[in-house]
């Protein structure tokens, strides 16, 4: 049988999904690390280990691409801090994706 992997955009898509809304870069960055290291994220980004958590330019460049997509959109918190949230055509993405997947 062979195995359905999505692409790494629809696997972030999918975490930003999975938990509403993110408030602050660095925090997306340190779940998606934290998600791959225990298995459950089958991604493979590099991440560098700075005194704020972990960093990874290819999710970066993933984040940039599904916000010029406007499959992701950032907002600003009160605190300043950015939130990331999926929007309705990312919501449309995921959701062919996933019956794809299915059928």
């Amino acid at each position: 049988m062979v195995e359905f992997r999505f692409p790494l955009e629809i696997e972030v898509l999918k975490v930003i999904a999975s938990y509403g809304s993110v408030k602050g870069v660095i925090s997306l960055h340190n779940i998606v690390y934290d998600l791959q290291r225990k298995g459950v994220l089958r991604t493979d980004f590099s991440f560098i280990k700075y005194s704020f958590g972990y960093y990874s330019k290819d999710l970066e460049e993933i984040l940039n691409t599904l916000k010029k997509l406007n499959l992701v959109k950032v907002s600003k918190g009160e605190d300043g801090l950015e939130i990331y949230e999926i929007t309705e055509k990312g919501l449309r993405v995921l959701q062919s994706m996933m019956e794809m997947r299915e059928g």
